[in-house]
């Protein structure tokens, strides 16, 4: 049997969870939802490796790309709030 692993924030029991992440970038906020992830049941830390977190870097910076593709291409941008989610 697997030893518990434990939060080095408060102790309690880190198990197999998801969490989101937001970057702010420029004048966009970009949310990354269902991460595979560490989470502690007691605060609700989560923790994910660093193959995980260069993944989610590799797809913002993809999406950016994208947008910043689909601004220079003069399309309308309708307001100055600008927000993108994506469910992975």
């Amino acid at each position: 049997m697997p030893k518990e692993r434990r939060c080095p924030e408060c102790g309690g029991i880190v198990r197999p969870g998801q969490t989101e992440l937001v970057y702010e970038l420029e004048d966009i906020k970009i949310t990354v939802k269902n991460i595979a992830a560490s989470v502690c049941e007691q605060c609700g830390r989560s923790f994910i490796s660093g193959r995980v977190a260069g993944e989610v870097n590799r797809l913002v910076n993809r999406v950016m790309e994208d947008i910043n593709s689909f601004i220079k291409t003069g399309a309308a941008v309708v307001g100055t709030h600008r927000e993108v989610a994506i469910a992975v």
